[in-house]
């Protein structure tokens, strides 16, 4: 992909939009790269970007050390990962990293995060943390999509993280979340399209056939992420479920976690944990009444209520209701 415009492709840009403006036709014109410094700062080349990371020195050993800044929960943000970023040794290999505190306030949203591309493109992995530091939740590269350049918009790897923290149980004290990539990652790279391709398609043309660029996976890189209202849908759901599981692969055993000394709570008010390792098991009958209850919900359409059927029937000793809740999205 081209690193910045040329004036013939400028004015390309500007008759296209003026051509095709009240004319109810997609628009297109080059991705604007130049309009940002954040869209310059893309490495050309992904063996410096290799050599930046291995000239950073890991700054922590545990998670709870990082520095987290407030996630902006205004207007969309631009963050660049750089040799002036931190570093972790993630058990899936070192990596810079971006860390943000969740504020309280912030109960149920959908956060957008798009990895600019140019040469090279930063391949995201998010990991949501509780108060204490531990994973509850694990966002894989496989969720980030290839986006094609658009009006005003650059070539990017686009996914989405769903905050619900109204739910009951751990998952309610998600409160920290770490952007980074992965080794496996970092060997991999994106095929992207082509000005040319995307001009055509736009424009009901026939295909050039010109090749497309290919964006190799770096360990620098830039981010736009923004702050929205949840969407609530079987897809989102489904992802929501499933973050859950096997995110502490993530994490190396050893390090994973400062401990901190926490006030006891009191014994009236036990932790969701240890309620739901301390229930008995549930009758059949009501396991089976709760996995219906929660397939009527999926069925309806009422993703929140099925949810929280799932909760309470799992603080309730049942084992089946998270497996019905995943088939029954599924079969929908």
């Amino acid at each position: 992909m081209p690193r910045s415009l040329t004036v013939t492709a400028l004015a390309l840009a500007l008759v296209t939009v003026a051509g095709c403006a009240g004319s109810g036709k997609t628009t297109w014109v080059a991705p604007l790269e130049s309009r940002s410094p954040m869209y310059t700062a893309v490495s050309p080349s992904a063996a410096a970007s290799l050599a930046t990371l291995s000239a950073v020195r890991v700054c922590c050993d545990t998670l709870s050390a990082l520095h987290y800044q407030p996630l902006n929960t205004g207007d969309s943000e631009f963050f660049k990962l750089d040799a002036n970023s931190q570093a972790f040794a993630f058990a899936t290999g070192k990596s810079l990293l971006a860390a943000f505190v969740i504020p309280d306030e912030l109960e149920r949203a959908t956060l957008t995060i798009e990895a600019i591309a140019g040469a090279t493109v930063f391949v995201p992995t998010v990991l949501i943390l509780d108060r204490d530091f531990r994973v509850s939740r694990a966002i894989d590269s496989s969720n980030f999509k290839y986006t094609p350049a658009g009006f005003m918009e650059p070539q990017r790897l686009r996914g989405k993280v769903y905050l619900d923290r109204r739910q009951g149980g751990e998952l309610a004290a998600e409160k920290y979340l770490i952007v980074f990539t992965t080794d496996k990652d970092l060997r991999g790279s994106t095929r992207m399209m082509s000005e040319a391709r995307l001009y055509a398609r736009a424009h009901g043309l026939v295909d050039p056939g010109l090749p497309d660029p290919i964006a190799q996976h770096a360990a620098t890189g830039v981010f736009r992420m923004g702050v929205g209202d949840l969407e609530v849908s079987a897809a989102s759901t489904t992802q929501y479920v499933r973050q859950q599981q096997g995110a502490s692969r993530y994490v190396p055993p050893t390090s994973a976690v400062a401990p901190a000394p926490r006030p006891a709570r009191p014994a009236a008010q036990p932790s969701a944990r240890v309620a739901k390792a301390g229930a008995q098991p549930m009758l059949k009958e009501t396991q089976t009444m709760y996995d219906r209850m929660i397939q009527q919900s999926v069925a309806l359409g009422d993703m929140d209520r099925a949810w929280r059927l799932v909760q309470e029937a799992e603080r309730a000793g049942s084992t089946t209701a998270r497996a019905t809740f995943v088939g029954a999205v599924e079969n929908k």
